[in-house]
């Protein structure tokens, strides 16, 4: 009779033990990295930035005397956009011309004259003072003719001023002013856009800079249009409120338009780890594995939130994929297989 109520006092003791062995194992799901591993799409916002665009402004105080073109007209570079009343220059280039034709004479006859004085010299019959006075109207009247040479420069410089002309191939997307207004220097008169030359400027940060040195094609988005571009150049700044690099990028075939403002999109090369089945501990990002019955937290630096990540594990490694958010490194485990992998 005691043995048996031993026996029934031990059985009472272990039963509890084992009850509650049991409970303390979680029921997961485990897969096979391999398994979970996807392509990553990326995007990032990007816009559209004009290469060539001006705001045509004077050079000079005159009044506009002619105007050729409107908004929305198409030109060409040099092409004479407006004129400006150039009279006042074209009278004092025309007196500084009959002056210099008449220093040019004067030069003239002095040089003779200095020659003949020479061929005197030679023979003593002339003295030296009246020699280099000679010389010396000779020389005052070639500094003069070079005085009015850069005048006349200078009105020519003016001249071509009262012709404002499109510095490049575009179109006229403003008009500020009218036949007969004066302007004044620096006054913008007209604003130029060269709607073929644009670049696509985007932020990126040192995940997506990683995945885009492996990728084939980039798209940028805008609406419902979609435009091949390539990389031109990375930046070498960092946006500190971003903490991004700028990538600047070109289009390959259609040209979107300037001002304009989308999604550059582009699909890694390298297989990521979907942000789904991955979990933060102590201000790290991580997944959990499944070794020898028990959970392991593995850290995966440089994730970003809601963003796939690389991982360089074995394919074979087990990755528990549900309620992974309630386990602690080193908690017993019981994978009950894979399921519903999408």
């Amino acid at each position: 009779m005691k043995n048996i109520n031993y026996l029934f006092l031990l059985i009472l003791l272990i039963i509890p033990r084992y009850a509650a062995s049991e409970t303390d194992i979680h029921l997961i799901q485990a897969c096979h990295l391999n398994s979970l591993l996807t392509v990553a799409n990326s995007q990032s916002y990007a816009e559209v930035i004009p290469l060539q665009q001006a705001n045509l402004a004077a050079e000079i105080s005159a009044k506009i005397v002619n105007v050729a073109i409107e908004v929305g007209d198409k030109v060409t570079k040099g092409e004479v956009l407006f004129s400006l009343d150039d009279r006042q220059w074209q009278l004092q280039l025309k007196q500084l011309n009959a002056n210099t034709q008449g220093t040019k004479a004067r030069h003239k006859l002095a040089t003779y004259q200095l020659k003949q004085r020479n061929k005197l010299r030679i023979g003593a019959n002339i003295s030296k003072e009246l020699l280099q006075k000679h010389k010396t109207e000779v020389a005052s009247l070639t500094a003069e003719l070079e005085s009015q040479n850069f005048q006349k420069q200078q009105l020519q410089l003016t001249i071509s001023k009262t012709k404002i002309t499109a510095p490049f191939d575009g179109v006229i997307v403003q008009r500020k002013v009218n036949l007969g207004e004066w302007v004044n220097p620096g006054q913008t008169v007209a604003s130029l856009l060269n709607p073929n030359k644009v670049k696509i400027k985007t932020f990126l940060d040192t995940q997506q800079l990683a995945s885009l040195k492996k990728t084939t094609k980039l798209k940028l988005h805008i609406n419902q249009d979609i435009f091949p571009v390539k990389q031109q150049s990375l930046l070498p700044i960092l946006d500190l409120d971003k903490n991004m690099r700028p990538l600047l990028l070109k289009p390959t075939g259609k040209i979107p338009l300037a001002g304009s403002q989308g999604q550059l999109r582009w699909q890694s090369m390298t297989k990521k780890i979907p942000f789904r089945y991955l979990l933060k501990l102590k201000e790290h990002y991580g997944v959990m594995l499944l070794v020898d019955n028990k959970a392991h937290f593995h850290k995966l630096p440089n994730t970003l939130p809601g963003r796939s990540t690389a991982i360089a594990l074995p394919d074979k490694t087990l990755i528990i994929t549900t309620g992974f958010r309630q386990l602690q490194s080193g908690d017993s485990v019981k994978n009950q297989g894979c399921k519903n992998i999408k």
